[in-house]
């Protein structure tokens, strides 16, 4: 059994485009300088609520997302086009966490349309036209286009609606969705028939509507994640009003109202809280009409307003949802608010670091050395080794920015290897 309201995708933005050599050649102009153009910038990876979506579904086979690399930059001074955006669609109520550290939220998507990024792309590679000096006129180096941050990131869902149908297996609470709305979900005599939530629309006027969501069934143990508790539970927390259905056809419908708030109470206090009617569902069975009587008397004896309904029949079905939206009406709408953790700003922030931020490890045993350090990493990989002169240039960063005078201080030996980055 599967419920599909958790994902976990993998998301890097495009790579930068490398830098070009070029110089100025046209006819009567034989000293035309430097021409080469900047690479583009790597593609963007960005987060978007699709209202049209109810699930995660489309993650099953769907975990890679990559965007495009910034094309390369050509001589006559052109640079690089930018890479394509990738746009990752998710359903409203998304919340996106780092794969690495679950407990970080980096986004929570709730309005429909809304787009927020979430890794930018690579900077491009500077081109020889950037590196003209007075000392160099015609310089012969280029940088590598930046590679694209990447990350595995968790998605997970908890539903928007207004209305929320909770109650044990087989109360009936998909029959009830499909009574009262145009939705048509999975409908059979077996419990767990419902492993997603299903939403419908109700329509009690002209101009009056409310959104409902069938959640699946709930067992005992499900706030410890028994029966796929966590994954269900967690998509009553967004609902303004609870429709809590009793199977009547139960031998002790009481017990099974009290397990289920006991398990909404111990997931989170706060579900007891919001307002909630109880249907007392099945009355067309003889045994559930019979059962009606002393289950309405023992709970108003705890102040617990009960309805009678039958969900296969639709009577008394009507009087649930007017009910429940009259609740809703003293409910105070929360204007949903997307949360961003601006992931893009702390990728940002890391490629600014200066070369001079540094940190030497070394390995007695293989005596290898490494750099640690955002700015010297960033320029190592950017640096292209293809050309002398950035050789040169590396050489004279890794004097001014205190690198080698910090090895030669740790004792570093000649012949000792140095790793920085993936460079070696």
């Amino acid at each position: 059994m599967r419920c599909f309201d958790r994902a976990k995708i993998y998301v890097k933005a495009g790579d930068g485009g490398n830098g070009e050599v070029a110089f100025r050649r046209e006819k009567y102009i034989p000293h035309g300088g430097p021409s080469g153009g900047n690479g583009g910038r790597g593609g963007n990876i960005y987060i978007e609520v699709d209202p049209s979506l109810n699930s995660l579904l489309c993650f099953r086979k769907s975990v890679h997302f990559r965007a495009g690399r910034g094309s390369h930059g050509l001589g006559k001074s052109q640079d690089g086009a930018f890479g394509d955006d990738c746009v990752v669609k998710v359903p409203p109520g998304t919340v996106v966490r780092d794969a690495k550290n679950s407990e970080t939220l980096l986004l929570e998507m709730t309005k429909a349309g809304h787009r927020e990024l979430l890794l930018p792309g690579g900077r491009g590679g500077r081109g020889n036209a950037a590196f003209k000096s007075a000392k160099n006129k015609t310089p012969q180096l280029a940088e590598r286009g930046e590679q694209g941050a990447e990350m595995w990131v968790d998605l997970e869902l908890k539903l928007v609606a207004d209305v929320g149908i909770i109650g044990v297996p087989n109360a009936g609470k998909s029959t009830l969705l499909s009574a009262i709305s145009a939705a048509r979900p999975a409908i059979a005599a077996y419990p767990f028939t419902t492993l997603l939530p299903n939403l419908g629309v109700v329509s009690l006027d002209f101009d009056a509507t409310m959104v409902i969501a069938d959640l699946p069934g709930l067992l005992e143990g499900a706030h410890a994640g028994y029966g796929l508790g966590h994954e269900f539970l967690r998509h009553t927390e967004r609902c303004r009003v609870l429709i809590h259905v009793i199977d009547g056809t139960s031998p002790q419908p009481e017990f099974e109202y009290d397990a289920v708030r006991l398990e909404l109470e111990l997931f989170d206090p706060r579900l007891c809280s919001k307002p909630s009617i109880v249907a007392f569902n099945k009355m067309d069975v003889p045994e559930a009409a019979e059962r009606w009587e002393s289950f309405r008397k023992a709970m108003e004896s705890r102040g617990v307003e009960v309805r009678s309904m039958s969900a296969a029949t639709m009577e008394g079905t009507s009087q649930v949802v007017r009910h429940a939206y009259k609740l809703l009406q003293t409910v105070p709408v929360e204007e949903p608010v997307s949360i961003s953790n601006d992931v893009a700003s702390m990728v940002k922030k890391e490629r600014s670091s200066p070369i001079g931020e540094f940190k030497v490890d070394v390995d007695p045993e293989s005596d290898l050395w490494h750099i640690y350090g955002a700015g010297v990493e960033r320029f190592t990989q950017m640096t292209n080794w293809e050309y002398f002169e950035s050789l040169q240039r590396f050489e004279r960063v890794l004097e001014c920015s205190g690198i080698n005078a910090e090895l030669k201080s740790r004792g570093i030996h000649e012949g000792d290897k140095v790793a920085i980055g993936d460079v070696r």
